[in-house]
């Protein structure tokens, strides 16, 4: 699954197992970084990765993988996104709403039925943006029903 701007080099695609150092260090930065260390077990990014239930995409160009979007599919038929993350220098562009939209689109072709997000303070804007809504409790959980 490839969606491709020739003129830029620009897409989003599918993570491949040989990207798994690239998203890594793309969290290396916060809020997910809390110590010195790189934040996250690189086990755990390669389930995220190969495992047949998860959708993990990266936005690509100039041969650089410069964010990604990452969700599970759970029992119930909706997916949860684990993670969504770009890099630092190419905040605030359309790197993010692209991997989102990109992975709404998987989601729908799939007949997945719902999408659950839990995002930091800082998500919250990009996630009502994107049409999630939440309680408002201590927690902010971001639910979206996909209709056909």
């Amino acid at each position: 699954m490839k969606t491709e701007s020739l003129k830029k080099n620009i897409f989003v695609r599918r993570a491949h197992p040989t990207d798994v150092d690239a998203i890594h260090h793309i969290l290396d930065m916060e809020p997910f970084k809390y110590d010195e260390n790189l934040p996250y077990d690189r086990s755990w990014l390669v389930q995220l990765v190969e495992n047949e239930r998860c959708l993990t995409l990266v936005y690509e160009s100039e041969n650089t993988v410069k964010g990604f979007i990452s969700g599970e599919k759970m029992v119930s038929n909706a997916v949860m996104i684990w993670l969504c993350a770009v890099k630092k220098e190419f905040q605030n562009s359309i790197i993010g709403i692209r991997l989102y939209m990109e992975f709404e689109k998987i989601c729908r072709e799939n007949g997945v039925t719902g999408i659950l997000a839990y995002g930091y303070k800082t998500s919250a804007g990009m996630l009502k943006r994107l049409n999630f809504s939440t309680d408002g409790k201590m927690y902010q959980e971001f639910f979206k029903i996909l209709k056909e």
